[in-house]
């Protein structure tokens, strides 16, 4: 009777293992599989940095303690969930992932979303025009890559080390600037939360970041002073070099409101909500 009580317990009847039965395999022995991302840079990395020449990156898949990370509200709400995810996925830890172009991280981002959830993202986009709230779908393989190499038609000569130096039409002032990378983007966050105004000044602003000195001047009086003073016409200059060296990755798909019949390109939107688009 007892023997008959404790088989009930255990599960009933355990046979006697054969060499015939197969032998499972431990779960504790998976390894989470990784792929390489192509970088947009192309590996046009100042020399020292680690990916400087490189044209991938190793990352590993997302695992559910990376979802952890995206939607941790402490997390989200300092803006650092998609700096914490980036540095988890990459590989080589000698990387640090706020030292990657901004192009660079969106890549890594682009591909660590299609392994886990597909290709094609859906999400919401709100009319430019009539502010009217619809569904549109992203398909995610469909990007483009610019290596930030094509800027021969503008007054730019590059220093060699990760900056360039462009000429102004107008004041003719030389602009030292260099592509942002994920440090920049992580300031520009917390000083945008900080800020009551949101999103104000945001032109000025990611100035600040890219514009190392101007005619050698890198004091604080004096970046404020040009930002601030240059007329339309050198600063929308200054910000289409900016654009010219810096490498991207886009991905963008024309938008039709079906309330207005607005059409525009959409690009986009790079966040945690990248993510979690119905959230």
């Amino acid at each position: 009777m007892r023997r008959n009580n404790e088989d009930r317990l255990s599960g009933g009847h355990k046979p006697t293992p054969t060499e015939d039965a197969p032998k499972m395999a431990n779960p504790m022995d998976f390894i989470t599989p990784t792929e390489f991302v192509e970088l947009p840079s192309k590996g046009r990395y100042p020399t020292g940095h680690p990916l400087c020449g490189q044209t991938q990156i190793e990352i590993r898949y997302m695992t559910a303690r990376d979802e952890d990370l995206l939607t941790s509200r402490s997390l989200l709400k300092k803006g650092v969930a998609i700096n914490r995810l980036i540095q988890n996925l990459i590989v080589d830890k000698t990387i640090d992932g706020n030292s990657l172009y901004i192009g660079d991280r969106n890549a890594i981002i682009v591909y660590a979303r299609a392994s886990a959830y597909g290709a094609k993202y859906k999400t919401k986009i709100t009319c430019p025009s009539c502010s009217h709230v619809s569904k549109i779908t992203f398909d995610l393989s469909q990007y483009k890559e610019y290596d930030g190499s094509e800027w021969d038609d503008l007054n730019i000569t590059s220093e060699g080390d990760g900056t360039f130096d462009v000429t102004l039409p107008n004041s003719k002032v030389v602009a030292k600037i260099r592509p942002l990378l994920g440090y920049d983007e992580a300031q520009m966050i917390k000083e945008m939360k900080r800020d009551k105004n949101g999103e104000d000044g945001l032109v000025t602003k990611q100035m600040h970041k890219f514009c190392l000195a101007f005619n050698g001047y890198d004091d604080r009086k004096t970046l404020d002073y040009c930002i601030n003073n240059f007329t339309a016409l050198d600063s929308r200059y200054l910000r289409t070099a900016f654009a010219a060296i810096s490498p991207d990755l886009q991905i963008k798909d024309l938008f039709e409101c079906p309330e207005c019949d607005h059409e525009e390109e959409m690009s986009v939107p790079f966040g945690a909500d990248f993510f979690w688009p119905d959230r």
